[in-house]
This record gives C-alpha cells, structure tokens and sequence, in this order.
C-alpha cells in the first residue's frame, strides 16, 4: 500500500503544471523529503537523477544546491546506496553554473561510488560529463579514446537507460570536430542526431542543435552556423538556463562574424560576449557566498561584530519566523574592491560598521561577518526607514573612499522586512535579499 502511494505522488508530481518554478521547488523538497524518510533506494535515485533537473539548469541553482549539500551527511550515514546519485547531482549543479573545478571534485565521487555499486548507467554518466569538463586540458588524442568510453559503460548498464547512449556521443563528437576528424564527426552526427526525434526545446534538442552549428561552422558554413547558433542562443536567454549551451553559442558566432568580416555584428556580439562572462564570474562569487560551506571560517569570529554567523542564524531563524508583530529588517552590505587590492577589505568592512553602529546602535538587533567581503544585520526598523539611515552611512563612506577614486569599486545593499515582505522565515529573506543585490549588479 505504501509503495502504491509512493508511486500516486511521484506520477501526481510530475503531471502536474506548476504556477512558478518556486512552486515547483516546493513541492520537489517536500516529496523528496518523503522519499528519504522511507528509504528506498530505487526512488530516491530516480527522483534525484531526473525530478532535479528543472532546478539544476535554472541560471540560479543555489537553492537546490545548499540543499543538496546539507543533506550530504544524512545520506553518508543512512542512504549509502544513494550517494552516487546525490554527489552526481551536484556536479551537474556546479557544470551548470560554468564551475568546472567543483563539477569534476563530484563527478569524480559519483563514478567512484558507481563503479563499486556496479551501477554502469550512472558511471557512463558521471564520466561523461567529468570528461566534459577536463575537454581542453588532457591531450587531445588520448582523450579522444577515452572519450568513447562513457557509451561502452551505458551498453554494460540497464537496457532501458538505452534512450540516455545519445548523450554519450557529443563529448567525443565535438572533440572529434576539435582533432579536425569532419568527415568521421559528421557520419556520427547523421547516424544517431540527425533524424531522432528529441522533445522540442529539451536540453538534449537544445543540445544536438548547438552540436548542428558547430558542425556546420567547421565545414565553413559560416552564414547558417550563426542562424543555427543564434536561434539556440535566444531560447537559452529567455529561458534563463543552459548557461553552458550559452557560453558555446557565443563563442561560435563570434568566430563565425570575425572569419566573414562582419566587424558591427562582431563588436556586438563580443560586447554581449563580455557582459556574459561578467555575469557567470559574478554568479560564482554569490554562489561560493550563498552556500555553506563550513560551520566556520576565519572571519565570522571577528570581534568588531556582535555574534558570529552561526548565532546570527539562530538569530535571524528565532526573529524572522513570524509576521505578526512589527516585523524585523534584514540588511546585507557586500563590497567589491579593484582588482588586487583585497588586503584593503577588512579596513572598509569594519568602517562600514563603525558607521552602522554609531548610525543605528539603538536598533541593531545583531550584527556578524558572514564573509571576507559581507556584512549582516538584523535591524528593528521598517525597509523604508532602514533604507534611509544605510544611505547617510554609505554617502559617509564614500567621503573616506570616493566612488571613482579609491580602492572600493562599490558597496551593495538589500534590507527586506519579514512583515513588509510577508516572508517568515530567516531563509526567504536571506533569498530576498541576495536577489536584490544581483539585480543591483546587472541593471
């Protein structure tokens, strides 16, 4: 009876038309929670491999991320044989985000755990997409063999992953077109690509059309490379996600205009290019920031602040659950410094909050060092007013490091008020708040 009530609410889940991805999000953690506190292997393997999907090729993955990793230990110590799944998973979440280095450190756990499970499929994957990730840094002619290699676990695997061999053959493809094999490249391409029928706009139809242009533009067809690679380019941007098929894409067609001569378009597109690559580092740092990736660190214990961050948690989690009384303001101040000039943080940081303290001391709850570059504090005041007095303390820092003159390339803030915001939890208005300073670095 149990497992038939599994089976209704996964099929329920993934059936249903969900209003927004955060919804979506919502129910993906409560039905994942159920699975975990049943403990079936199966399920729970499944549901992580093709339920998360949706959240992973999400621009902003954090989310699912952190969660993932809290969950880390439980799974070491009572869900063994769902570590592989899980430490894939996270990998796919770093690949995503354009960050190789932590992607390979998961996807090489996940095919150490799948090769002890025997669980070929998983293993065909995880060395796939970690081989992925080392394209330009191994030998081009040894990594062409043990490209091949991810397809011939899949054949040893389950026979109904069979659908997932096509996948297996883009990594040795696109380095075949690398190894100037056109003639070999493009048979593959037409054998297995070319007249599959892929769910229109799915990640691997999406995939296949990106591998169609780089095919085209290594066979000169400049004109109808860009047509392919620019329609990809757009459903990417509007859908917010694929950053990898993006980074691709531009990387093409910008090629593709230099070697046709066609210099506006080019200084265009390479302008776009820039903003891209900007955007994918700024993300990294938000998401190294976002995620928990020690109880400690060496500057949370900074005596210039009130409470270290874990008891700031506790803080904000104790405050920030309810919207009934007056409500609570959590304020982030995050600063950006000029290149190699880092030393100079500390300095600002703790100017910052000399400033915010003699401003504010009568209504500053608590206060901590969450990292290297970002201040928190949880304030007894409204938005508007928080907002007011931040103002007075930022126009007084920038008289001690003028904003086009100094070593301090910029100060971004975010204040959110439970109540105002109808937020009760500490988490949300963390989420809030981390928003608003992307929007204040990309408007």
């Amino acid at each position: 009876m149990g497992d038939q009530l599994k089976s209704l609410q996964l099929d329920h889940y993934r059936s249903q038309k969900f209003t927004s991805i955060d919804a979506q999000y919502e129910a993906y953690i409560a039905l994942l929670k159920s699975l975990v506190e049943e403990g079936n292997i199966e399920s729970i393997n499944a549901f992580l491999r093709f339920d998360s999907e949706p959240f992973i090729l999400a621009n902003r993955n954090m989310k699912i991320l952190q969660m993932l990793l809290d969950t880390e230990q439980y799974f070491k110590e009572n869900l063994k044989g769902c570590l592989a799944s899980l430490y894939l998973v996270i990998g796919h979440c770093y690949y995503f985000s354009i960050d190789f280095e932590q992607a390979k450190k998961y996807y090489r756990l996940a095919s150490s755990l799948a090769l002890e499970d025997e669980n070929y499929s998983l293993l065909s994957l995880a060395m796939n997409n970690y081989y992925a990730t080392q394209m330009d840094e191994l030998p081009k002619d040894i990594f062409w063999e043990i490209s091949k290699i991810p397809a011939v676990f899949l054949k040893m695997g389950n026979p109904d992953d069979e659908k997932f061999m096509l996948v297996r053959f883009i990594t040795h493809i696109e380095l075949s077109l690398q190894m100037g094999k056109m003639d070999y490249a493009k048979k593959l391409f037409d054998d297995y690509f070319e007249e599959y029928p892929f769910e229109k706009f799915s990640r691997i139809d999406l995939h296949v059309r990106v591998l169609r242009g780089k095919i085209l533009f290594k066979n000169g067809r400049y004109e109808c490379a860009i047509e392919v690679l620019h329609e990809v380019l757009l459903l990417c941007m509007k859908a917010n996600s694929h950053k990898d098929l993006v980074q691709e894409c531009y990387k093409y067609i910008t090629q593709a205009y230099k070697l046709i001569n066609e210099e506006t378009l080019l200084k265009k597109m390479e302008q776009y290019q820039a903003r891209f690559y900007r955007k994918i580092e700024t993300d990294k740092r938000y998401m190294e920031k976002y995620i928990k990736t020690s109880t400690t660190n060496q500057f949370e214990l900074d005596k210039s602040f009130i409470s270290p961050l874990q008891q700031f948690q506790l803080a904000g989690t104790y405050l920030l659950n309810s919207t009934n009384d007056t409500g609570y303001t959590l304020v982030l101040v995050d600063c950006k410094v000029v290149e190699n000039k880092k030393e100079k943080l500390n300095d600002i940081i703790h100017l910052i909050n000399d400033e915010m303290m003699s401003e504010m001391k009568e209504v500053i709850i608590t206060s901590t060092r969450v990292d290297e570059s970002t201040i928190g504090y949880i304030i007894q005041l409204s938005e508007k007013c928080t907002d007011t007095l931040c103002e007075k303390v930022f126009y007084k820092i920038r008289e001690h490091y003028p904003k086009n003159d100094s070593v301090l390339e910029a100060i971004y803030f975010a204040s959110v008020n439970n109540k105002e915001n109808n937020l009760p939890s500490y988490q949300k208005c963390l989420d809030l708040a981390y928003a608003y300073i992307y929007y204040e670095i990309y408007k």
